[in-house]
């Protein structure tokens, strides 16, 4: 048996703990009775199925017959935890089946399941510590998307003055015009072909 097999049902009991904390999030899990949805993790080889039963949200491994299924790589199931919905996995390699509605229903029923990391540290270390942490936490990460933005205008800057590598922004439109222009020259062109063939 594999520790995430092992971990599952902690999952499902903090999963269900936060749940209760929720009214919307109980009358989505009202919504989903019957249903269920699984996840594989590739690469890990995990599988994770989630459960609607009444009032509680079961975690287990068997995803024969589950009404809806992603399949997708660490990474991707990342990015798709960032976005708003399970829609967002066409900007990825994720595959998905099933029923679309039903996926969605369970991410948003995760996110409101999602903890506040600042009120779960506070059952441990006190409201004023779990406060200072939860803004160093926030600085931090709003210091990283400063940092990530700022390097990627500067990459880009790099490549398409001083390397050349990349063309400015000015001339890829110049250049996209010059497309149109000509595909439309080349359509009206056709179009005059035809003309005449018919005479």
């Amino acid at each position: 048996m594999s520790a995430a097999v092992l971990f599952l049902p902690f999952v499902e009991r903090e999963l269900n703990r936060l749940l209760l904390e929720s009214t919307a999030a109980m009358e989505l899990l009202e919504r989903l009775n019957g249903t269920s949805f699984a996840v594989h993790v590739d690469g890990l080889g995990i599988t994770a199925v989630l459960h609607a039963e009444g009032e509680r949200l079961r975690v287990g491994t068997d995803a024969e017959g589950a009404t809806a299924t992603l399949r997708a790589t660490p990474f991707d199931l990342m990015k798709l935890v960032r976005a708003e919905g399970v829609s967002s996995v066409k900007r990825t390699q994720a595959n998905f089946s099933g029923d679309l509605q039903v996926a969605e229903r369970y991410s948003q029923l995760l996110k409101l399941a999602r903890p506040d990391i600042e009120d779960e540290v506070a059952k441990w270390v006190g409201d004023v510590p779990a406060h200072a942490l939860g803004q160093a936490a926030r600085g931090a990460g709003a210091w990283l998307t400063r940092a990530a933005g700022a390097l990627r205008m500067n990459t880009t800057e790099y490549l398409q003055e001083e390397s050349r590598a990349m063309p400015a922004a000015l001339e890829a439109d110049a250049f996209y015009s010059d497309v149109e222009r000509l595909r439309d020259d080349v359509e009206r062109t056709a179009a005059r072909l035809a003309r005449l063939e018919r005479r």
